[in-house]
This record gives C-alpha cells, sequence and structure tokens, in this order.
C-alpha cells in the first residue's frame, strides 16, 4: 500500500511537469504571435509579450502550489486510500455485569476444586459421612485411601510447599524484615526482630497453579452428578 509521502511526492512532481508543458506551450503562443506579427509588417511589442508570458508562468506556478499544498493536506489528515479501516470498538460492559462475571468464574473455579476432590478422592462424600457408625479402624482405612487420593489431586493443580523448610518442634530465628503475611508469630513477641521461637507449623504456599479450562455450559453450584444404574 502507497504510503501519503509518497503520494505526495508522486503528485508535486506530476504538477511540476504539466506546470513546464503549460508553460513551453504558452511561450510557442507567444513565439507564434511574434512571427505573426513580423509577417504583418507591425513592430511588435516585446514589453508586452514578457509581461503576458511573466504573467501565465506565475499564475501556472501559483496554481501548481496551492494543488500540493491541498493535496498535503488532505493525505496528511484523512488519508483514506493508504490506511486500513478501523476496527470497530468492542462493547463495553457495565462494571457491574463485568464484576458479576467474575464473581460466577471464582465460584465455579472454587466448586471446581471441591468437584475434583469428590471425583478422584470422594471427598465430599467422606466429609459428609456419618462417622459415628463405624469402628475407629474402619475410618482409619477409609481415611488412608481418601487421603492418597486427595493429595494426588492436589499436587496436580496447585503444587502446595511450606513456607518454613525446618521441621515442626524445631528452633528458629525471624529476622528482621520478614513476611508478617507468610510468618505469623503467636506468643510473647517482642517489639523488634529478630525474634527466636518454636516452629509450630510450617504453613503453605503454592510452588504453581493450573487452573483448569471451564465451559461456559457448565453449572457452577454442581459439585458432582447424582448417578443412577437403570435396571
Amino acid at each position: 500500500m502507497t504510503r501519503p509521502s509518497s503520494l505526495r511526492r508522486a503528485f508535486a512532481l506530476r504538477s511540476l511537469v504539466q506546470f513546464l508543458v503549460f508553460a513551453a506551450l504558452l511561450s510557442a503562443v507567444a513565439i507564434g504571435l511574434h512571427w505573426y506579427s513580423l509577417d504583418a509588417g507591425t513592430r511588435p511589442d516585446f514589453k508586452n509579450y514578457a509581461l503576458l508570458c511573466a504573467f501565465l508562468v506565475l499564475f501556472g506556478l501559483l496554481q501548481w502550489m496551492f494543488l500540493k499544498n491541498t493535496f498535503s493536506k488532505v493525505s496528511t489528515e484523512s488519508p483514506a486510500s493508504s490506511t486500513p479501516k478501523s476496527k470497530k470498538a468492542a462493547p463495553v460492559q457495565a462494571p457491574g455485569v463485568d464484576r458479576e462475571k467474575r464473581k460466577k468464574e471464582d465460584k465455579r473455579l472454587f466448586v471446581h476444586l471441591f468437584a475434583v476432590l469428590q471425583r478422584e478422592g470422594r471427598l465430599m462424600d467422606f466429609l459428609q459421612e456419618d462417622l459415628d457408625r463405624y469402628e475407629d479402624a474402619q475410618i482409619g482405612a477409609a481415611v488412608r485411601s481418601i487421603q492418597e487420593n486427595c493429595k494426588k489431586t492436589v499436587k496436580r493443580y496447585l503444587s502446595p510447599e511450606p513456607v518454613m523448610r525446618q521441621q515442626e518442634g524445631e528452633t528458629v530465628k525471624i529476622e528482621a524484615g520478614f513476611d508478617r503475611q507468610a510468618i505469623k508469630l503467636v506468643g510473647n513477641v517482642g517489639d523488634q526482630p529478630p525474634f527466636t521461637g518454636i516452629l509450630r507449623h510450617r504453613g503453605w504456599q503454592l510452588r504453581s497453579v493450573s487452573l483448569p479450562e471451564l465451559s461456559e455450559a457448565e453449572n457452577p453450584d454442581l459439585i458432582a452428578p447424582a448417578e443412577v444404574e437403570i435396571l
């Protein structure tokens, strides 16, 4: 696609050529009138010819400059032929609609984690079960299987790791500038770090997150569908 600067140069050059041709034709007409006067036996007035040629040359030059400046202004302000048509702006959604959409997506992701834990480890079944009916040995055997399956699922999606690498029960030292959101101080806390204490819980943080792609058609309130065996 031709740029506006190239169009301006081409137009200016073409206009200049037209002006030179126009001036040459006028000069030829003036010379023809001069020779006609000589053949008629009258003495030509060279002053009048010079004024006529100067006026015509000046007129042609002004016309060329006017056309050149007009084309430059038009091609700069509205280059319709050199710039692609702008795409239609996407409709702007109202803030309330966008906020509700994000809220719904967050809810679906939160429920989806429980749905996966239910599908892989039957976690929801275990949490809703009445354990008073079972012996401790039965509960222990069931919990082992549920814990293994749920652990694999959580590791696949969240990849958790401890905040502090030391073992619980060890004595640790908290230096100045520590992250107060990642490390919670309890007990007899002094005014200024460093602090020395016993690690009661290592904490958890995410090393990586693998969020699933959710379909818009999914029910955000559904954890697990009911299963009916048709006889």
